[in-house]
């Protein structure tokens, strides 16, 4: 390997690491948000408030926190906890696929499957934030629409599905290229 590419592999090596950490903080920030909105609004009061005068907000939807009924703040939180499960295990995807990267195997068999799981984590979030964003006012009478349907992170996911197949195909290529030298 030329000097140059030895500089390239160690440049992509320490970025992976860093996105890497960043990745990380990204999924404790999942976890503590679920546990902030579980101890806070939902089983919690806060007197200073009032009832029924604190609006949440969240991908489009917005509810009032204080006036929701046990049922409702318990069907928050699942839809909550969901949503911030299927983004913790997008990030958690990504994360092991830098690691590939940290270690400098990027065209290889196991990068390309990680890719592959990192296009459907977020696929698979996509869909749960379409189903917050059309089952919550369902289920909570107050809530209402503030912004659109996110496709978005739908849309990302498929393009990333096929970004890993032409991926798997320059894995093969080199596969075959390393076993004909």
């Amino acid at each position: 390997m030329s000097l140059e590419n030895e500089a390239k592999l160690a440049k992509i090596k320490n970025l992976s690491s860093v996105l890497r950490v960043l990745c990380g903080l990204f999924m404790a920030m999942c976890v503590l948000v679920v546990v902030k909105f579980a101890t806070g609004p939902v089983f919690g009061h806060n007197p200073n408030w009032g009832l029924g005068t604190v609006w949440y907000y969240y991908d489009g939807i917005g509810f009032k926190i204080y006036s929701l009924t046990i049922h409702e703040r318990v069907l928050a939180l699942l839809f909550y906890t969901l949503t911030s499960a299927a983004a913790f295990f997008c990030a958690l995807q990504l994360f092991r696929l830098l690691g590939f990267y940290s270690r400098g195997e990027i065209f290889t068999s196991q990068a390309v499957r990680q890719i592959r799981l990192w296009s459907f984590a977020c696929v698979a979030w996509g869909i749960v934030k379409l189903a917050w964003y059309f089952l919550v006012p369902l289920a909570i009478p107050n809530a209402s629409h503030h912004l659109g349907p996110d496709f978005d992170t739908i849309i990302d996911g498929l393009i990333i599905v096929a970004i890993s197949w032409f991926m798997e195909m320059a894995a093969e290529i080199q596969e075959e290229n390393a076993l004909t030298v």
